[in-house]
């Protein structure tokens, strides 16, 4: 799957769960950036297949993963 394909999945996913978010455009990545309880994420695509997370919350370092790993986090943190 290309990063496109990637980012473009990710965003369905928020869609069917009627999670809100933003696009911005940020380094050479694409941020999609939204608030779920008790955090605010930032999830950055990147040209080179790579994904980066960084939630505001709870100490939590940037981390790199996969995109159905931060699908399932987003999703499950959001509906409970």
């Amino acid at each position: 799957m290309n990063p496109l394909e990637q980012l473009l999945e990710f965003i369905s996913s928020l869609q069917a769960n009627r999670i809100q978010f933003n696009l911005q455009s940020v380094r050479d990545a694409i941020m999609v950036a939204g608030v779920s309880p008790g955090e605010y994420f930032e999830i950055e695509f990147f040209a080179d297949g790579h994904i980066e997370v960084e939630t505001y919350g709870p100490a939590n370092p940037v981390q790199t993963v996969t995109l159905q790993e931060i699908t399932e986090y987003v999703v499950r943190d959001v509906n409970g």
